[in-house]
C-alpha cells in the first residue's frame, strides 16, 4: 500500500502512462479478490466498505424487480447494514419477511421453503454470523430459492479468510466482502454480482467500476484488499489452529463460572468466534474490566456498539433482554496464542470471584439489616 501511494498516484481513469499503471493495479487486485471467492474478475466491484456493498445490492436489485415482484425473505440475525437497509426498503413498498432461526441461529429450512412464492425476487441470508459464528447451509438455501425462481444474496463478510468460499458452489447470485476482516485495510469492500443477474448503477457520475459505482478509486486500499486475498488459504489454515484454543477456553471458563451459557453452536461455527452469557454479570461492566486489563471483547456487532439495546441476534435465538445484556462476544485472531487465552482466563476468574464475593457480602448486609 505504501508503494502504491508513492509510485502509482495517477488517476486510473486517465489515458496517460501513470494513470494506466494505476488502472492495472486495480485490475490485478480485482483478479485476486475474484480468485479468493471463486468468481470471474468481471463479477467483482469495489466499494468503500461492506455496508455500502450491502446497500448497493439490496437497493438496486429491489429497484429492478419492483413492482412486478416485491418480496424479500431474510433472517432476523443479519448484520445491521443489511437489517436496516431492509427496513428502509419496507418504506418503498418492498414486502420484507423474516424466516425464523433455531436456538443455534440456523435458518429453519422448512419454513423458508414455505415462505418463497411467485412474488419473491430475493432470499437474503448471511453465510456466517458476526455475533455467534453460526455458518448457514447456503447451498441448500440457494437450491430452494432457485427452484422457485428467486435470486440469492449472501453477506459473506465474516466468513472470508476463515472458511473456504466459492460463490459458484454456494449458488449465490450476489455476495459482499470487506478487506479488514482478513487483515486488509479498513475503508474498502467489494460485492460479487453474477454476470447473468440484474445490476444497476448505485453511485452516478463517471464510468468507474463498469459504470456501477462512480468516483475516483482508492487505489492503495484496493491494492491492500487484493494483497490480503492472496493469503486467504494461509489465513484459513491459521484460523483452524484456534479450534483447540477455543475448546480449552470454554472448558476452563465453565470451571470458573458453572452457570456459563455458550450461545455459539458446537458444529458448523466459525472457530474464531465465541458468544457467552454470564448470568448475573453485566456485559458492559465485564467489558470495561477486560478492556482495562488489555483484553478487547464486544457485546455484539461493532456497528451497533454505541446502542444500549440488547443484541437482535441473541434475541432471535431465544435469549431474554437481561440474558442478552449479560453476554459478550470473544474473537480469536490468527496470532492468538495459548498465553493470551490463559491471561484472559486469569483476569476473568479474578473479576468473577470478586463479583461473587461482593454479592455474598451484600446479601449478608441485607439479612443483618432485616434482623434475620
Amino acid at each position: 500500500m505504501n508503494r502504491v501511494l508513492k509510485s502509482y498516484w495517477g488517476n486510473p481513469s486517465s489515458g496517460y502512462a501513470k494513470g494506466k499503471m494505476s488502472a492495472q493495479i486495480i485490475e490485478k487486485a480485482r483478479e485476486n479478490v475474484a480468485a479468493a471467492i471463486g468468481a470471474h474478475s468481471h463479477e467483482v466491484y469495489f466499494s468503500s466498505c461492506a455496508t455500502e456493498s450491502n446497500n448497493a445490492l439490496l437497493k438496486t436489485v429491489s429497484n429492478h424487480f419492483y413492482p412486478e415482484k416485491n418480496k424479500i425473505i431474510s433472517t432476523p440475525i443479519e448484520h445491521p447494514s443489511v437489517a436496516n437497509t431492509l427496513e428502509y426498503l419496507k418504506t418503498k413498498g418492498i414486502d420484507v419477511q423474516y424466516c425464523p432461526v433455531d436456538s443455534s441461529g440456523r435458518v429453519v429450512l422448512k419454513e423458508l421453503e414455505a415462505m418463497i412464492d411467485d412474488k419473491t425476487f430475493l432470499v437474503c441470508c448471511m453465510l456466517a454470523n458476526n455475533e455467534i459464528g453460526t455458518i448457514q447451509d447456503i447451498k441448500k438455501i440457494s437450491a430452494m430459492a432457485k427452484a422457485k425462481d428467486a435470486l440469492v444474496f449472501s453477506d459473506c463478510v465474516q466468513a472470508l479468510g476463515k472458511i473456504p468460499i466459492n460463490v459458484k458452489e454456494l449458488g449465490v447470485d450476489y455476495a459482499t466482502f470487506s478487506a479488514h476482516k482478513l487483515y486488509g485495510p479498513k475503508g474498502v469492500g467489494a460485492w460479487y454480482a453474477k454476470i447473468s443477474c440484474p445490476l444497476e448503477p448505485y453511485i452516478h457520475g463517471g464510468s468507474q467500476e463498469e459504470g456501477m459505482r462512480a468516483g475516483t478509486e482508492s487505489i492503495h486500499n484496493i491494492a491492500g484488499f487484493g494483497e490480503a486475498c492472496k493469503h486467504v488459504d494461509k489465513l484459513i489454515s491459521l484460523s483452524m489452529k484456534n479450534e483447540p484454543l477455543k475448546k480449552m477456553f470454554i472448558t476452563e471458563l465453565k470451571e470458573i463460572k458453572k452457570d456459563l451459557i455458550v450461545n455459539s453452536p458446537i458444529d458448523n461455527c466459525l472457530v474464531n468466534t465465541i458468544n457467552l452469557t454470564f448470568p448475573g454479570i453485566s456485559s458492559g461492566e465485564l467489558m470495561k474490566m477486560l478492556d482495562y486489563k488489555g483484553v478487547a471483547v464486544s457485546s455484539g456487532s461493532a456497528c451497533s456498539a454505541s446502542s444500549n439495546k440488547p443484541s437482535h441476534v441473541l434475541k432471535a435465538i431465544g435469549l431474554t433482554d437481561d440474558e442478552a445484556q449479560e453476554s459478550i462476544r470473544i474473537s480469536f485472531g490468527v496470532k492468538t496464542k495459548d498465553k493470551h487465552i490463559k491471561y484472559a482466563l486469569k483476569v476473568m476468574k479474578q473479576y468473577i470471584l470478586e463479583e461473587k464475593n461482593v454479592k455474598e457480602l451484600n446479601s449478608l448486609v441485607k439479612l443483618k439489616e432485616s434482623g434475620l
